[in-house]
């Protein structure tokens, strides 16, 4: 084989090799859209797609072998909601960097954070958490992984989560994060935003009424926080108090528990998502004791 035949050959074949590796790094994509809250993010061909049938918040992604839920964790997951509390007002750099430690039970300091950029221009901040261990499970903390907040451009209280389920699936967590885009509709008169606090006090206070046949005019009801669908506070009669919390079910709030002490398992056989951070441990009629939840 001559110098030039050979070198044609090698140089052939190095080109060859590239156009595969090339073609092996780039999967095709679908695109996921939420019209809820007008964004969309691409995931691959050979993955499923499965939205909350009734949040339509967001949605979870999973590859065909490993489906998720309700078997395993779900691969990737993406969710809306409000910031947290007293927490509502803070920039979104700053709320980044406290945002898993109050929205996510056992999760502790800021591990890392890290801005990206999407390819449309959107700004978000990956995070990772140190993660104390659950009662019973061992000691110690452990570097969760990765969860990415983006936020919504017509309501900067209300944020995108993109979450990592699982490990091996970080290229493809990252790859889908670059896809991320908000469809900001214009000329569009903006929705006047409800006053939740005080949709809820009245609410609460009817409720509690009604329950105990007592007046609301001597009844004050206060919110302490606000997560998502569900909210937590207190009543006061003048002669004593006690604790409430609450439940959204398609967009009406409905009270879920009042009183002293601690909740009955029981509550939960209806509001079996309602916040561990809000509601850590209940009591167990069956063993006559108190269990975490």
């Amino acid at each position: 084989m001559g110098v030039g035949i050979a070198a044609y050959f090698l140089f052939g074949r190095s080109m060859l090799k590239t156009q595969n590796a090339k073609t092996a790094v780039t999967p095709s994509m679908k695109t996921y859209t939420n019209a809820k809250h007008n964004y969309s993010i691409r995931y691959p061909t050979s993955w499923l797609v499965r939205e909350y049938p009734d949040s339509k918040d967001g949605a979870a992604f999973n590859p065909l072998d490993k489906p998720g839920y309700p078997d395993k964790s779900d691969a990737i997951s993406l969710s809306v909601g409000q910031k947290i509390g007293n927490y509502v007002d803070e920039d979104f750099i700053d709320y980044a960097k406290i945002a898993a430690s109050v929205e996510i039970q056992n999760y502790g300091e800021l591990a890392s954070l890290k801005r990206i950029t999407t390819s449309a221009g959107t700004v978000g901040y990956t995070t990772t958490w140190m993660v104390q261990a659950m009662a019973g499970t061992g000691s110690g903390s452990s570097e969760s992984l990765p969860i990415t907040y983006f936020e919504v451009p017509n309501d900067k209280t209300v944020l995108v989560r993109v979450t990592l389920g699982r490990e091996e699936d970080l290229a493809t967590y990252e790859k889908m994060l670059s896809t991320v885009k908000f469809n900001v509709l214009k000329n569009v008169t903006p929705t006047p935003t409800v006053d939740e606090e005080a949709v809820l006090e009245n609410v609460i206070k009817k409720y509690i009424a009604l329950k105990h046949n007592s007046n609301e005019d001597v009844l004050t009801v206060t919110v302490s926080k606000i997560n998502g669908n569900y909210a937590q506070g207190g009543v006061t009669d003048g002669g004593g108090g006690g604790m409430w919390f609450a439940a959204k079910e398609d967009s009406v709030w409905k009270l879920v528990w009042d009183g002293n002490g601690v909740i009955e398992c029981s509550v939960f056989t209806l509001y079996p998502d309602f916040p561990t951070s809000m509601i850590t441990e209940c009591w167990d009629e069956t063993i006559q004791d108190t269990v975490q939840r």
